[in-house]
């Protein structure tokens, strides 16, 4: 294997080319390949244009006039919008794609997977420190497993995270510069913004759903065979169209609950399809319609979630229109697909919410998922990975993770986000961790989980408490095992017990003793602050001192910059919820945090 030697002792022996003109991506490119060689390595190779004459030795960032001066022949087509070559000839190194983001992809997957850099989290980098700098042969294509790669989390919305990561995310603050991302317009539920039902209800009651014989304008969705409905929501999507034309996909979406229309006219669509999605995809079809002569690029996105999750029989969706299927109702401990990690516990089918499991048959969810990739053209999938009426409760996905991502892939999903904790302040149980490994699988399902997760370990945590995390981690997945796990567990779920919460104390605390770099101790302690949380909510509330002690947490949680311990609760009401009762009581919510998703 020849080796190419790209510095030594500081200085650089080759240089760095890009097209000319260069698209201002490929130029960013260029300098973070600069940037990062040179932290690496100490030496600074100069960045040129393909107008300088050729050099010795040169590394090729994007396509230029040097590709022809070298001989390169490279499949442009077959590496689509962000698939990228990493290549290497006798006196040259290209790393490209057919598109600017490929190539950014490229340097990007060159810094990692050659160079050994790391971007774990939004304030976390391992670069390796080498003052002879050298590879070898090199002849790797790639592109990602899914179009639209969304890990939910608050770090992950960090842009540069994100393109280091290799994730085009809708919420991520990813610029232009940066390659761009695949961006939605109200990437959510959608109808009252469509037809809002303040402005109409008093005078088109028949606009909204039909329940038991009367129109209902509280908790409503559209009657979505109404004419009128299908051209206020059309006229209204041309509206966001023309006023946002950095948006590629806008959400055509039912509300965030049920109440569907059951006027004759939905219903007997419903009934012929088998399925309330029937009706969905009959109005969002007629808008994208309406749309694509003019806009044939612009996607429509709808959901399959709770009562439109089933696919219909006959009617199939426009090829614009993203169906986004929700696995909302499912256990998160055991693979989607039903896989055995030893027997279950005598009582975990008696959870209050009953979490769908396949190990008990195939789940409405997997038929839906199979119907649907059959279907569809552009299937996403919504998934979910964390507690969200308890962030910082351990949410034991480890296991399924990889499994339930290989499933999408093979099944021909397009498109995945993973929603974790999204509020301002982030956090919740590893959620860097989630993030980094979820954004290693997007891109691609079959990758090295467990290399990512040593890496990240060692990375995030320091190389002392590592095996320790590990360890914590391994400990919390083994206690879920034998439960079927929801996303609605509280902290008297029966996974978690006395003597896991002692022993998972136990190791953080060996984990801090031996930490001696201030960052690594600080994200020791976030893991610290869950197992409080935990021991605190199952207190009872006559315990002498638990006021003291929620006081005491309340400011270590300030201090962490955790702003949420439930979804959408201010951080003020959840922890007067705390001081006034345990985790056997679910108090209501007077004041909530409304911000959109």
């Amino acid at each position: 294997m020849d080796k190419h030697v790209l510095a030594h002792n500081g200085q650089a022996l080759w240089r760095i080319v890009m097209p000319h003109p260069a698209h201002e991506t490929v130029k960013l490119a260029a300098h973070e390949l600069q940037h990062f060689l040179m932290e690496i390595s100490s030496a600074a190779l100069p960045t040129q244009t393909e107008l300088q004459i050729a050099g010795d030795y040169e590394i090729l960032v994007g396509r230029s006039g040097r590709l022809k001066h070298y001989g390169i022949q490279v499949d442009w087509e077959k590496l689509g919008e962000e698939g990228y070559v990493i290549k290497s000839g006798e006196k040259w190194i290209l790393l490209a794609g057919a598109t600017p983001r490929g190539t950014l992809y490229a340097v990007y997957a060159f810094l990692e997977e050659i160079m050994g850099c790391r971007w774990l989290s939004s304030d976390c980098s391992v670069i390796p420190k080498q003052l002879h700098l050298e590879v070898g042969d090199l002849d790797i294509t790639d592109r990602p497993a899914f179009e639209s790669r969304e890990a939910y989390w608050s770090d992950a919305f960090d842009g540069t995270y994100a393109v280091r990561n290799r994730m085009n995310s809708n919420k991520a603050d990813i610029s232009i510069r940066q390659g761009g991302r695949m961006k939605f317009y109200n990437f959510h539920h959608s109808f009252d913004d469509l037809v809002p039902v303040a402005k109409y209800f008093d005078t088109h009651p028949e606009y909204f759903s039909m329940i038991d014989g009367k129109r209902v304008g509280g908790r409503t969705q559209l009657c979505l065979t109404n004419p009128e409905v299908v051209k206020l929501a059309t006229e209204k999507v041309k509206e966001w169209i023309k006023e946002n034309p950095d948006c590629r996909v806008f959400s055509v979406a039912q509300n965030d609950w049920r109440n569907y229309c059951q006027c004759p006219n939905c219903r007997e669509i419903d009934e012929k399809e088998g399925t309330p999605a029937g009706t969905m995809l009959h109005f969002v079809n007629q808008i994208a319609e309406a749309i694509h002569e003019e806009h044939p690029d612009i996607l429509l996105h709808t959901f399959a979630y709770q009562y439109t999750r089933k696919a219909p029989k006959f009617i199939r969706p426009h090829p614009n229109v993203i169906v986004r299927l929700c696995s909302i109702e499912c256990c998160f401990s055991h693979t989607l697909e039903g896989e055995a990690f030893g027997a279950l516990d005598s009582r975990a089918n008696s959870h209050p919410w009953g979490p769908q499991c396949s190990q008990e048959g195939e789940t409405l969810f997997m038929r839906d998922l199979r119907e649907w990739s059959q279907i569809c053209d552009r299937l996403y999938i919504w998934d979910y990975v964390t507690m969200f009426g308890h962030y910082l409760m351990p949410f034991t996905n480890f296991d399924v993770m990889q499994k339930n991502m290989q499933l999408f892939k093979r099944l021909g999903v397009a498109g995945v986000l993973e929603q974790g904790n999204f509020s301002q302040g982030g956090g919740g149980h590893l959620a860097e961790l989630e993030a980094y490994l979820q954004a290693k699988l997007m891109w691609n399902p079959d990758c090295d989980m467990e290399m990512h997760l040593q890496d990240f370990l060692h990375g995030y945590y320091g190389e002392a408490a590592a095996p320790l995390i590990r360890e914590y981690i391994e400990l919390w997945q083994a206690a879920a095992r034998s439960w079927h796990i929801s996303i609605h567990e509280s902290p008297m779920s029966a996974f978690v017990q006395d003597d896991v919460l002692q022993k998972a104390m136990e190791l953080l605390g060996r984990a801090q003793w031996l930490t001696e770099d201030e960052l690594c101790y600080k994200r020791i302690h976030k893991l610290v602050l869950s197992m409080e949380y935990l021991v605190l909510a199952r207190m009872s509330v006559n315990t002498p001192g638990r006021s003291a002690l929620v006081e005491r947490f309340n400011w270590e949680l300030r201090e962490a910059g955790i702003t949420e311990l439930h979804e959408r609760w201010t951080l003020d009401e959840a922890i007067q919820r705390l001081h006034r009762c345990d985790a056997h009581e679910n108090p209501p919510r007077l004041c909530v945090n409304d911000y959109k998703m």
